[in-house]
Protein backbone atom coordinates (compact mmCIF):
# COMPACT_ATOMS: atom_id res chain seq x y z
CA UNK A 1 0.00 0.00 0.00
CA UNK A 2 1.78 3.47 -1.34
CA UNK A 3 2.50 6.04 1.58
CA UNK A 4 -0.49 8.05 0.10
CA UNK A 5 -2.91 5.58 0.35
CA UNK A 6 -2.16 4.71 4.09
CA UNK A 7 -2.35 8.41 4.96
CA UNK A 8 -6.33 8.75 3.44
CA UNK A 9 -6.88 5.75 5.15
CA UNK A 10 -5.61 6.86 8.42
CA UNK A 11 -7.90 10.34 7.69
CA UNK A 12 -10.44 8.30 6.85
CA UNK A 13 -10.69 6.39 10.19
CA UNK A 14 -10.16 9.86 12.06
CA UNK A 15 -12.91 11.32 10.73
CA UNK A 16 -15.44 8.66 11.69
CA UNK A 17 -13.98 8.50 15.29
CA UNK A 18 -14.51 11.77 15.61
CA UNK A 19 -18.06 11.85 14.55
CA UNK A 20 -18.53 9.04 16.66
CA UNK A 21 -17.59 10.89 19.98
CA UNK A 22 -19.47 14.39 18.72
CA UNK A 23 -22.49 11.95 17.98
CA UNK A 24 -22.36 10.50 21.47
CA UNK A 25 -21.87 14.37 23.65
CA UNK A 26 -24.10 15.63 20.92
CA UNK A 27 -22.60 17.86 18.92
CA UNK A 28 -24.08 16.90 15.62
CA UNK A 29 -27.49 16.97 16.78
CA UNK A 30 -28.05 13.19 16.86
CA UNK A 31 -31.68 12.07 17.80
CA UNK A 32 -32.58 11.24 21.21
CA UNK A 33 -34.17 7.94 20.00
CA UNK A 34 -32.53 5.14 21.19
CA UNK A 35 -35.76 2.71 19.83
CA UNK A 36 -37.20 2.13 16.22
CA UNK A 37 -40.71 3.14 17.09
CA UNK A 38 -41.76 6.39 19.12
CA UNK A 39 -44.88 6.75 20.86
CA UNK A 40 -46.36 10.03 21.66
CA UNK A 41 -49.18 10.25 24.87
CA UNK A 42 -51.20 13.03 25.85
CA UNK A 43 -52.12 13.23 29.64
CA UNK A 44 -53.03 15.00 32.65
CA UNK A 45 -50.86 15.18 35.73
CA UNK A 46 -51.75 16.58 39.42
CA UNK A 47 -49.29 18.16 41.66
CA UNK A 48 -46.28 21.46 40.98
CA UNK A 49 -44.59 19.48 37.94
CA UNK A 50 -45.11 16.48 35.97
CA UNK A 51 -42.89 13.65 35.31
CA UNK A 52 -39.69 14.92 33.07
CA UNK A 53 -38.32 12.92 30.44
CA UNK A 54 -35.47 11.75 31.74
CA UNK A 55 -37.48 10.24 34.86
CA UNK A 56 -35.01 7.23 35.45
CA UNK A 57 -38.99 5.57 35.66
CA UNK A 58 -39.82 6.49 32.04
CA UNK A 59 -36.12 5.53 31.27
CA UNK A 60 -36.93 2.19 32.52
CA UNK A 61 -40.35 1.88 31.19
CA UNK A 62 -38.87 2.82 27.44
CA UNK A 63 -36.16 -0.19 27.96
CA UNK A 64 -38.88 -2.43 29.22
CA UNK A 65 -41.22 -1.78 26.17
CA UNK A 66 -38.13 -0.92 23.42
CA UNK A 67 -40.28 2.00 22.94
CA UNK A 68 -39.39 6.03 23.17
CA UNK A 69 -41.77 7.47 25.05
CA UNK A 70 -42.85 11.20 24.49
CA UNK A 71 -45.38 12.51 26.73
CA UNK A 72 -47.20 15.98 26.58
CA UNK A 73 -48.17 16.95 29.61
CA UNK A 74 -51.17 19.04 30.74
CA UNK A 75 -52.72 20.36 34.49
CA UNK A 76 -55.65 18.33 35.31
CA UNK A 77 -57.80 21.53 35.99
CA UNK A 78 -57.41 22.65 32.72
CA UNK A 79 -57.10 19.41 30.97
CA UNK A 80 -60.77 19.46 28.85
CA UNK A 81 -60.30 23.04 27.82
CA UNK A 82 -56.62 21.92 26.04
CA UNK A 83 -58.32 18.91 24.86
CA UNK A 84 -60.87 21.03 22.50
CA UNK A 85 -58.37 22.99 21.17
CA UNK A 86 -56.31 20.05 19.88
CA UNK A 87 -59.53 18.05 19.09
CA UNK A 88 -60.26 21.50 17.29
CA UNK A 89 -57.41 21.74 15.23
CA UNK A 90 -56.83 18.06 14.52
CA UNK A 91 -53.67 17.41 16.09
CA UNK A 92 -53.64 15.00 18.85
CA UNK A 93 -50.63 12.72 19.98
CA UNK A 94 -50.68 9.02 18.94
CA UNK A 95 -52.36 7.95 22.50
CA UNK A 96 -54.57 10.79 24.22
CA UNK A 97 -56.08 10.32 27.85
CA UNK A 98 -59.92 11.26 27.79
CA UNK A 99 -61.30 12.26 31.01
CA UNK A 100 -64.86 11.42 30.00
CA UNK A 101 -67.93 11.25 27.50
CA UNK A 102 -68.16 14.82 27.01
CA UNK A 103 -70.44 15.85 24.00
CA UNK A 104 -67.10 16.96 22.33
CA UNK A 105 -65.65 13.38 22.20
CA UNK A 106 -68.81 11.56 21.47
CA UNK A 107 -69.09 14.08 18.20
CA UNK A 108 -65.55 13.79 17.46
CA UNK A 109 -65.87 9.55 17.49
CA UNK A 110 -68.58 9.72 15.48
CA UNK A 111 -66.56 11.95 13.50
CA UNK A 112 -63.63 9.71 13.31
CA UNK A 113 -61.30 10.91 15.18
CA UNK A 114 -60.14 8.33 17.17
CA UNK A 115 -59.92 4.69 16.38
CA UNK A 116 -62.67 1.68 17.00
CA UNK A 117 -61.10 -0.53 19.85
CA UNK A 118 -63.92 -3.20 20.12
CA UNK A 119 -62.73 -5.30 17.81
CA UNK A 120 -59.56 -5.84 18.98
CA UNK A 121 -59.46 -5.54 22.44
CA UNK A 122 -60.09 -9.19 23.33
CA UNK A 123 -57.09 -10.22 21.54
CA UNK A 124 -54.58 -8.89 23.62
CA UNK A 125 -53.92 -10.54 26.96
CA UNK A 126 -54.34 -7.79 29.45
CA UNK A 127 -56.81 -6.01 27.73
CA UNK A 128 -59.44 -9.13 27.43
CA UNK A 129 -59.55 -8.80 31.39
CA UNK A 130 -61.97 -5.63 31.02
CA UNK A 131 -65.56 -6.72 32.52
CA UNK A 132 -68.36 -6.88 30.20
CA UNK A 133 -70.09 -4.25 32.18
CA UNK A 134 -67.35 -1.86 32.12
CA UNK A 135 -66.98 -1.79 28.34
CA UNK A 136 -70.85 -1.59 27.93
CA UNK A 137 -70.78 1.54 30.39
CA UNK A 138 -67.75 3.18 28.41
CA UNK A 139 -69.27 2.62 25.53
CA UNK A 140 -70.14 5.37 22.77
CA UNK A 141 -73.25 5.05 20.10
CA UNK A 142 -72.47 0.94 20.99
CA UNK A 143 -68.66 0.74 20.26
CA UNK A 144 -65.54 0.92 22.70
CA UNK A 145 -63.07 3.86 20.91
CA UNK A 146 -61.43 3.77 24.30
CA UNK A 147 -59.63 1.33 26.72
CA UNK A 148 -61.22 2.43 30.11
CA UNK A 149 -58.94 2.98 33.16
CA UNK A 150 -59.87 0.75 35.79
CA UNK A 151 -62.01 1.91 38.84
CA UNK A 152 -63.80 -0.36 41.75
CA UNK A 153 -67.43 -0.12 41.48
CA UNK A 154 -67.65 0.56 45.21
CA UNK A 155 -64.85 3.48 45.45
CA UNK A 156 -67.23 6.40 46.52
CA UNK A 157 -67.94 6.94 50.68
CA UNK A 158 -67.28 9.17 53.34
CA UNK A 159 -64.04 9.63 55.02
CA UNK A 160 -64.05 11.86 58.53
CA UNK A 161 -61.49 12.79 61.21
CA UNK A 162 -61.59 10.39 63.89
CA UNK A 163 -59.65 11.97 66.43
CA UNK A 164 -62.30 15.02 65.65
CA UNK A 165 -65.25 13.28 66.08
CA UNK A 166 -63.81 11.89 69.32
CA UNK A 167 -63.29 15.50 70.54
CA UNK A 168 -66.79 16.87 70.04
CA UNK A 169 -68.49 13.59 71.52
CA UNK A 170 -69.94 11.84 68.50
CA UNK A 171 -69.64 7.96 68.67
CA UNK A 172 -71.53 6.96 65.72
CA UNK A 173 -72.48 8.03 61.92
CA UNK A 174 -75.15 6.05 60.49
CA UNK A 175 -77.63 8.34 59.37
CA UNK A 176 -78.23 11.80 56.95
CA UNK A 177 -79.11 13.50 60.58
CA UNK A 178 -75.74 12.56 62.29
CA UNK A 179 -73.87 13.50 59.54
CA UNK A 180 -75.25 16.86 59.84
CA UNK A 181 -74.85 16.97 63.24
CA UNK A 182 -70.85 16.08 62.50
CA UNK A 183 -70.44 18.67 60.23
CA UNK A 184 -71.87 21.20 62.47
CA UNK A 185 -69.80 20.17 65.41
CA UNK A 186 -67.07 20.27 63.30
CA UNK A 187 -67.60 23.51 62.26
CA UNK A 188 -68.49 25.50 65.42
CA UNK A 189 -67.37 23.43 68.90
CA UNK A 190 -63.07 23.66 68.01
CA UNK A 191 -63.15 20.43 66.86
CA UNK A 192 -58.78 20.55 66.61
CA UNK A 193 -58.81 22.20 70.17
CA UNK A 194 -56.78 25.17 69.33
CA UNK A 195 -58.97 27.54 70.56
CA UNK A 196 -59.64 29.07 66.92
CA UNK A 197 -62.92 29.46 64.74
CA UNK A 198 -61.04 27.80 61.87
CA UNK A 199 -62.70 24.79 60.88
CA UNK A 200 -65.22 23.61 58.49
CA UNK A 201 -67.52 20.61 58.75
CA UNK A 202 -66.28 19.80 55.37
CA UNK A 203 -64.67 21.29 52.07
CA UNK A 204 -66.37 21.94 48.97
CA UNK A 205 -64.79 22.42 45.59
CA UNK A 206 -65.81 23.21 41.63
CA UNK A 207 -65.98 19.38 41.22
CA UNK A 208 -69.94 18.27 41.85
CA UNK A 209 -69.63 14.43 42.70
CA UNK A 210 -70.60 14.75 46.28
CA UNK A 211 -73.52 16.15 45.43
CA UNK A 212 -74.68 13.85 43.01
CA UNK A 213 -73.63 11.05 46.19
CA UNK A 214 -75.51 12.65 48.51
CA UNK A 215 -78.64 12.55 45.60
CA UNK A 216 -78.73 9.06 45.89
CA UNK A 217 -79.19 9.20 49.60
CA UNK A 218 -82.53 11.22 49.29
CA UNK A 219 -83.50 8.64 46.53
CA UNK A 220 -82.50 10.03 43.72
CA UNK A 221 -80.99 8.32 40.54
CA UNK A 222 -77.56 8.22 39.75
CA UNK A 223 -77.28 10.30 36.46
CA UNK A 224 -80.86 8.69 34.91
CA UNK A 225 -83.27 6.84 36.46
CA UNK A 226 -86.50 4.73 35.74
CA UNK A 227 -90.05 6.48 36.56
CA UNK A 228 -93.33 4.73 37.66
CA UNK A 229 -94.11 4.83 33.92
CA UNK A 230 -91.23 3.40 32.55
CA UNK A 231 -89.51 6.11 31.25
CA UNK A 232 -85.81 7.09 32.10
CA UNK A 233 -85.44 10.79 33.05
CA UNK A 234 -82.55 13.11 34.13
CA UNK A 235 -81.94 13.55 37.92
CA UNK A 236 -82.54 17.36 37.94
CA UNK A 237 -86.52 16.29 37.15
CA UNK A 238 -86.65 14.65 40.25
CA UNK A 239 -88.01 15.68 43.88
CA UNK A 240 -85.16 14.30 45.16
CA UNK A 241 -82.83 16.46 43.20
CA UNK A 242 -84.90 19.30 44.64
CA UNK A 243 -84.49 18.08 48.26
CA UNK A 244 -80.75 17.59 48.00
CA UNK A 245 -80.63 20.68 46.91
CA UNK A 246 -82.12 22.29 49.68
CA UNK A 247 -80.07 20.29 51.80
CA UNK A 248 -77.08 21.57 50.51
CA UNK A 249 -78.31 25.33 50.52
CA UNK A 250 -78.95 24.64 54.32
CA UNK A 251 -75.55 23.53 54.89
CA UNK A 252 -74.38 26.30 52.69
CA UNK A 253 -76.47 29.18 55.10
CA UNK A 254 -75.38 27.22 58.30
CA UNK A 255 -71.28 28.01 56.53
CA UNK A 256 -70.92 24.00 57.37
CA UNK A 257 -68.74 24.36 54.39
CA UNK A 258 -66.70 26.63 52.66
CA UNK A 259 -68.54 29.07 50.48
CA UNK A 260 -65.51 30.07 47.82
CA UNK A 261 -66.02 26.35 46.76
CA UNK A 262 -67.17 27.57 43.16
CA UNK A 263 -63.62 28.61 42.75
CA UNK A 264 -61.58 25.91 44.23
CA UNK A 265 -60.14 23.43 41.62
CA UNK A 266 -60.22 20.19 42.23
CA UNK A 267 -56.33 19.58 42.27
CA UNK A 268 -56.14 21.41 45.55
CA UNK A 269 -59.81 20.32 47.30
CA UNK A 270 -57.10 17.41 49.52
CA UNK A 271 -55.05 20.76 50.05
CA UNK A 272 -57.59 21.81 52.99
CA UNK A 273 -57.91 18.52 54.82
CA UNK A 274 -54.33 17.89 54.49
CA UNK A 275 -53.84 21.74 56.21
CA UNK A 276 -56.63 20.41 58.68
CA UNK A 277 -59.49 22.50 57.77
CA UNK A 278 -62.29 20.31 57.39
CA UNK A 279 -63.25 17.42 58.91
CA UNK A 280 -65.68 15.36 56.34
CA UNK A 281 -64.98 14.53 52.84
CA UNK A 282 -67.81 13.07 50.85
CA UNK A 283 -65.83 11.49 47.46
CA UNK A 284 -63.52 8.35 46.98
CA UNK A 285 -62.93 6.19 50.04
CA UNK A 286 -59.01 6.28 49.40
CA UNK A 287 -58.55 9.49 49.99
CA UNK A 288 -58.42 8.71 53.92
CA UNK A 289 -55.04 7.48 53.81
CA UNK A 290 -53.71 10.47 51.58
CA UNK A 291 -55.58 13.33 53.90
CA UNK A 292 -53.77 11.31 56.61
CA UNK A 293 -50.21 11.14 55.08
CA UNK A 294 -50.84 15.26 54.14
CA UNK A 295 -51.73 15.74 57.89
CA UNK A 296 -48.83 13.92 58.81
CA UNK A 297 -46.56 16.01 56.31
CA UNK A 298 -47.67 19.13 56.90
CA UNK A 299 -46.93 18.69 61.11
CA UNK A 300 -50.62 18.71 61.66
CA UNK A 301 -50.62 15.68 63.83
CA UNK A 302 -47.66 13.87 65.60
CA UNK A 303 -45.38 11.65 62.87
CA UNK A 304 -46.47 8.24 65.36
CA UNK A 305 -50.02 8.98 65.22
CA UNK A 306 -52.04 5.90 64.07
CA UNK A 307 -53.62 6.03 60.89
CA UNK A 308 -57.11 4.82 62.35
CA UNK A 309 -56.88 6.77 65.28
CA UNK A 310 -56.75 9.81 63.07
CA UNK A 311 -59.35 8.54 59.91
CA UNK A 312 -62.20 6.85 59.46
CA UNK A 313 -64.46 5.54 56.78
CA UNK A 314 -68.51 4.85 56.10
CA UNK A 315 -69.86 3.74 53.14
CA UNK A 316 -72.79 5.67 53.42
CA UNK A 317 -75.84 6.78 55.85
CA UNK A 318 -79.00 5.86 56.21
CA UNK A 319 -82.26 8.40 54.53
CA UNK A 320 -85.86 8.00 54.60
CA UNK A 321 -84.81 5.16 51.50
CA UNK A 322 -82.26 3.33 53.08
CA UNK A 323 -78.64 3.02 52.93
CA UNK A 324 -77.71 3.89 49.05
CA UNK A 325 -74.41 5.20 47.37
CA UNK A 326 -73.62 6.14 43.76
CA UNK A 327 -70.98 4.10 42.00
CA UNK A 328 -68.70 4.75 39.60
CA UNK A 329 -68.72 3.42 36.25
CA UNK A 330 -66.18 0.90 36.80
CA UNK A 331 -63.93 3.66 35.12
CA UNK A 332 -62.08 6.43 35.37
CA UNK A 333 -61.28 7.94 31.64
CA UNK A 334 -60.28 6.32 28.63
CA UNK A 335 -57.15 5.72 27.50
CA UNK A 336 -57.86 6.68 23.21
CA UNK A 337 -55.78 5.69 20.30
CA UNK A 338 -55.59 8.98 17.43
CA UNK A 339 -56.10 8.15 13.78
CA UNK A 340 -54.64 11.62 13.01
CA UNK A 341 -51.45 10.49 14.57
CA UNK A 342 -51.83 6.51 14.41
CA UNK A 343 -52.85 5.85 10.46
CA UNK A 344 -52.05 2.66 9.42
CA UNK A 345 -53.29 -0.73 10.95
CA UNK A 346 -49.40 -2.02 11.33
CA UNK A 347 -48.86 1.00 13.57
CA UNK A 348 -52.40 1.09 15.08
CA UNK A 349 -51.49 -2.80 16.24
CA UNK A 350 -48.12 -1.63 17.46
CA UNK A 351 -49.67 0.94 19.84
CA UNK A 352 -51.76 -1.72 21.34
CA UNK A 353 -49.28 -4.01 22.01
CA UNK A 354 -47.61 -1.24 23.85
CA UNK A 355 -50.72 -0.05 25.84
CA UNK A 356 -51.50 -3.77 26.44
CA UNK A 357 -47.86 -3.88 28.03
CA UNK A 358 -48.63 -1.04 29.77
CA UNK A 359 -50.98 -3.78 32.43
CA UNK A 360 -48.10 -6.23 32.43
CA UNK A 361 -46.65 -6.16 36.41
CA UNK A 362 -43.86 -4.72 35.59
CA UNK A 363 -45.49 -1.51 34.02
CA UNK A 364 -48.30 -1.31 36.85
CA UNK A 365 -45.04 -1.09 39.18
CA UNK A 366 -43.21 1.27 37.46
CA UNK A 367 -45.50 4.18 36.64
CA UNK A 368 -47.33 2.76 39.91
CA UNK A 369 -45.21 3.38 42.20
CA UNK A 370 -41.55 4.13 40.87
CA UNK A 371 -38.17 2.11 41.78
CA UNK A 372 -37.59 0.22 44.05
CA UNK A 373 -35.49 1.74 46.90
CA UNK A 374 -35.63 4.84 45.30
CA UNK A 375 -39.66 5.43 45.21
CA UNK A 376 -40.77 2.44 47.79
CA UNK A 377 -39.35 -0.24 49.36
CA UNK A 378 -40.71 -4.17 49.34
CA UNK A 379 -41.88 -5.35 52.59
CA UNK A 380 -42.53 -9.12 53.09
CA UNK A 381 -42.75 -8.59 49.42
CA UNK A 382 -45.09 -5.85 49.13
CA UNK A 383 -44.97 -2.02 47.64
CA UNK A 384 -45.07 0.25 50.58
CA UNK A 385 -44.39 3.96 49.18
CA UNK A 386 -41.39 5.79 50.80
CA UNK A 387 -43.12 8.94 52.53
CA UNK A 388 -42.21 12.43 52.19
CA UNK A 389 -40.30 11.82 49.13
CA UNK A 390 -37.73 15.19 48.17
CA UNK A 391 -39.22 17.20 45.76
CA UNK A 392 -36.68 15.98 42.61
CA UNK A 393 -38.07 11.84 43.29
CA UNK A 394 -41.63 12.93 43.80
CA UNK A 395 -41.41 14.48 40.18
CA UNK A 396 -39.50 11.42 38.62
CA UNK A 397 -43.56 9.75 39.04
CA UNK A 398 -45.60 12.87 38.98
CA UNK A 399 -48.45 11.64 36.06
CA UNK A 400 -47.19 8.67 35.18
CA UNK A 401 -50.39 6.68 36.76
CA UNK A 402 -53.06 8.48 34.55
CA UNK A 403 -51.67 6.22 31.62
CA UNK A 404 -52.27 2.92 33.12
CA UNK A 405 -55.46 1.26 32.69
CA UNK A 406 -54.88 -1.24 35.21
CA UNK A 407 -56.05 -4.73 33.43
CA UNK A 408 -55.68 -7.08 34.98
CA UNK A 409 -57.27 -5.90 37.72
CA UNK A 410 -54.26 -6.34 41.09
CA UNK A 411 -51.92 -7.27 38.61
CA UNK A 412 -48.94 -5.01 40.29
CA UNK A 413 -46.81 -6.31 43.16
CA UNK A 414 -49.80 -5.90 46.08
CA UNK A 415 -49.48 -2.88 48.70
CA UNK A 416 -48.05 -3.24 51.79
CA UNK A 417 -51.40 -2.59 53.92
CA UNK A 418 -51.49 -0.56 57.15
CA UNK A 419 -54.69 -0.67 58.73
CA UNK A 420 -56.45 2.27 57.29
CA UNK A 421 -55.68 0.97 53.75
CA UNK A 422 -56.89 -1.94 55.00
CA UNK A 423 -59.92 -0.18 56.15
CA UNK A 424 -60.20 1.52 52.58
CA UNK A 425 -59.87 -1.94 50.89
CA UNK A 426 -62.83 -3.59 53.18
CA UNK A 427 -64.99 -0.32 52.64
CA UNK A 428 -65.13 -0.85 49.22
CA UNK A 429 -65.52 -4.10 48.89
CA UNK A 430 -68.41 -3.71 51.47
CA UNK A 431 -70.08 -1.03 48.96
CA UNK A 432 -70.95 -3.79 46.32
CA UNK A 433 -71.59 -6.80 48.94
CA UNK A 434 -74.15 -4.70 50.70
CA UNK A 435 -76.10 -3.99 46.78
CA UNK A 436 -76.60 -0.34 47.70
CA UNK A 437 -74.99 0.75 44.88
CA UNK A 438 -77.39 2.61 42.38
CA UNK A 439 -76.45 2.40 38.90
CA UNK A 440 -76.87 4.33 35.72
CA UNK A 441 -79.36 2.78 33.13
CA UNK A 442 -78.05 5.36 30.92
CA UNK A 443 -74.40 5.54 30.95
CA UNK A 444 -73.78 4.60 27.75
CA UNK A 445 -77.09 5.69 25.88
CA UNK A 446 -76.65 9.17 26.01
CA UNK A 447 -73.77 9.48 23.89
CA UNK A 448 -75.79 8.07 21.21
CA UNK A 449 -78.19 10.94 21.78
CA UNK A 450 -77.93 13.30 18.40
CA UNK A 451 -79.22 16.37 20.52
CA UNK A 452 -77.55 15.61 23.14
CA UNK A 453 -74.22 15.76 20.90
CA UNK A 454 -75.18 18.93 19.78
CA UNK A 455 -76.33 20.91 22.51
CA UNK A 456 -75.17 18.55 25.43
CA UNK A 457 -72.36 20.75 26.51
CA UNK A 458 -74.84 23.93 26.59
CA UNK A 459 -77.36 22.31 28.38
CA UNK A 460 -75.40 20.70 30.83
CA UNK A 461 -73.76 24.12 31.86
CA UNK A 462 -77.12 25.16 32.44
CA UNK A 463 -78.01 22.56 35.02
CA UNK A 464 -74.67 22.95 36.72
CA UNK A 465 -75.10 26.85 36.84
CA UNK A 466 -78.03 26.57 38.07
CA UNK A 467 -77.51 24.04 40.52
CA UNK A 468 -74.50 26.04 42.28
CA UNK A 469 -77.04 29.48 42.19
CA UNK A 470 -79.34 27.47 44.11
CA UNK A 471 -77.06 26.11 47.11
CA UNK A 472 -75.45 29.66 46.95
CA UNK A 473 -78.87 31.84 46.94
CA UNK A 474 -78.89 33.03 43.49
CA UNK A 475 -81.58 31.41 42.58
CA UNK A 476 -84.69 30.90 44.19
CA UNK A 477 -87.47 27.61 43.74
CA UNK A 478 -89.13 29.42 40.73
CA UNK A 479 -86.19 30.25 39.60
CA UNK A 480 -84.54 27.06 39.36
CA UNK A 481 -87.97 25.74 37.72
CA UNK A 482 -87.75 28.78 34.79
CA UNK A 483 -84.01 26.91 34.05
CA UNK A 484 -85.65 23.54 33.74
CA UNK A 485 -88.31 24.92 31.52
CA UNK A 486 -85.53 26.38 29.61
CA UNK A 487 -83.71 23.07 29.62
CA UNK A 488 -86.64 21.24 27.81
CA UNK A 489 -87.27 23.97 25.88
CA UNK A 490 -84.07 24.29 24.07
CA UNK A 491 -83.72 20.52 23.57
CA UNK A 492 -83.91 18.85 27.15
CA UNK A 493 -86.91 16.93 26.03
CA UNK A 494 -86.00 15.88 22.89
CA UNK A 495 -82.72 14.22 24.50
CA UNK A 496 -85.28 12.49 26.72
CA UNK A 497 -87.50 11.35 24.39
CA UNK A 498 -84.29 10.03 22.20
CA UNK A 499 -82.82 8.28 25.52
CA UNK A 500 -85.94 6.42 25.82
CA UNK A 501 -85.52 5.30 22.34
CA UNK A 502 -82.44 4.26 22.65
CA UNK A 503 -83.43 2.66 25.99
CA UNK A 504 -85.90 0.23 24.40
CA UNK A 505 -83.32 -1.11 21.98
CA UNK A 506 -80.53 -1.41 24.03
CA UNK A 507 -82.33 -2.66 27.15
CA UNK A 508 -81.27 -5.88 26.84
CA UNK A 509 -77.44 -4.93 26.81
CA UNK A 510 -77.95 -3.31 30.28
CA UNK A 511 -76.21 -5.53 32.87
CA UNK A 512 -78.52 -4.37 35.80
CA UNK A 513 -81.73 -5.18 36.87
CA UNK A 514 -84.61 -2.44 36.51
CA UNK A 515 -85.33 -2.61 40.22
CA UNK A 516 -81.77 -0.92 41.43
CA UNK A 517 -81.76 2.16 39.22
CA UNK A 518 -85.95 2.69 39.67
CA UNK A 519 -86.30 6.88 41.14
CA UNK A 520 -87.69 5.92 44.60
CA UNK A 521 -88.26 9.97 45.00
CA UNK A 522 -89.59 10.66 41.69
Amino acid sequence: MSKVKKILRLFVVSICIAGLLLTSIGVLGASKSKYSFKLTIMAQYFGTEPAPSNSPVILKAEQYLKTDLEFTWVPADGYNDKLNIMLASGNLPMVVYVPGKTASIIGACKAGAFWELGPYIKQYKNLKAIPDIVLWNSSIDGKIYGIPRSRTLGRNGIVYRKDWAKNVGITKLETIDDLYNMLKKFTYNDPDKNGKNDTYGMIVCNYNGPFYITLTWFGGPNGWGLNKNGQLVPTFLTNAYIENLKFWRKMYQEKLFNHDFPSVPGARWEDYYSQGKGGVKIDVIDSANRIYNGLKNNGIIPKDAKDTDIMDVVVSVKGKYGLRNMPTSGYAGYLMVSKTSVKDMNTFKKVMSILDKFGDRTMQDLFGYGLPNRHYKLVDGKIDPIPNLPADLSREISGLNQVLHFYPANGGTPRYMTPLLQLQADMQALNEKLNILVPNPAEALIGMSDTYIKRGVTLDNMIEDARVKYITGQLNDQGFKKVLDNWRRQGGDQIIKEVNALYRKYKKNIPYKEDIYKILNP
